[in-house]
C-alpha cells in the first residue's frame, strides 16, 4: 500500500510540474509584456501579428496611443528551435504593403532566445486587418520564412477607418 501511495504522489508530481512549461511559443513577446501597452489605459488600438517556423517566431505590433498623432511598431523575434542557440550574425528582413524593413545584429554568447529589433513610429500607411507580413531570417548558414498574420484575440479595437 505505502509503495503505490508513493507511486501516486511522484505520478501526481510530475503530472503537476509538466503542467507548469509554457507552450506558448510567443511568451515574452507578445503585447502583454510590453509594459507601454499592456499598462497603458488610453491605446486606441493594438493589432499584433504572429508567425512561426520550426526555429524562430516573430512577432509584429503596431499600436496607437490616445491623443498622438504617430502609431508604433515593435518587432521581436524568438529562437524556439533546439540547441546549438544561434550565435554570430542574425540577418532580417520584413515586408508588408506600404512597409518593409531589414537589418542584422551579432550574438557572441546567447543569453537569451527573445531579440527586439527595433521599433519606429509614424504617420503613414498601417498593415489592413488581413495582411500578411512575410519575414524572413538568416542564421548559421541557415535561412527561415515566416507569414505573420493577425489572430482575432490578435486584434483590439479598429484604427479609424476599418
Amino acid at each position: 500500500m505505502r509503495k503505490l501511495l508513493s507511486s501516486f504522489c511522484i505520478i501526481l508530481c510530475l503530472l503537476v510540474l509538466s503542467g507548469c512549461n509554457d507552450k506558448n511559443i510567443y511568451s515574452g513577446i507578445e503585447k502583454d509584456n510590453i509594459q507601454e501597452i499592456s499598462k497603458n489605459k488610453n491605446i486606441e488600438f493594438v493589432h499584433e501579428y504572429k508567425g512561426s517556423g520550426n526555429h524562430w517566431a516573430a512577432i509584429h505590433i503596431v499600436y496607437k496611443i490616445e491623443g498622438e498623432e504617430k502609431h508604433k511598431i515593435k518587432h521581436f523575434i524568438k529562437y524556439i528551435g533546439g540547441k546549438p542557440k544561434p550565435t554570430g550574425q542574425i540577418s532580417y528582413t520584413y515586408e508588408t504593403v506600404g512597409n518593409s524593413g531589414s537589418g542584422s545584429f551579432v550574438i557572441e554568447k546567447p543569453k537569451d532566445d527573445i531579440y527586439s529589433l527595433g521599433s519606429t513610429e509614424s504617420n503613414g500607411a498601417i498593415p489592413l486587418i488581413d495582411s500578411v507580413i512575410k519575414m524572413e531570417i538568416t542564421w548559421n548558414g541557415n535561412t527561415e520564412e515566416l507569414e505573420l498574420k493577425i489572430s482575432p484575440e490578435g486584434q483590439e479595437n479598429k484604427p479609424n477607418g476599418e
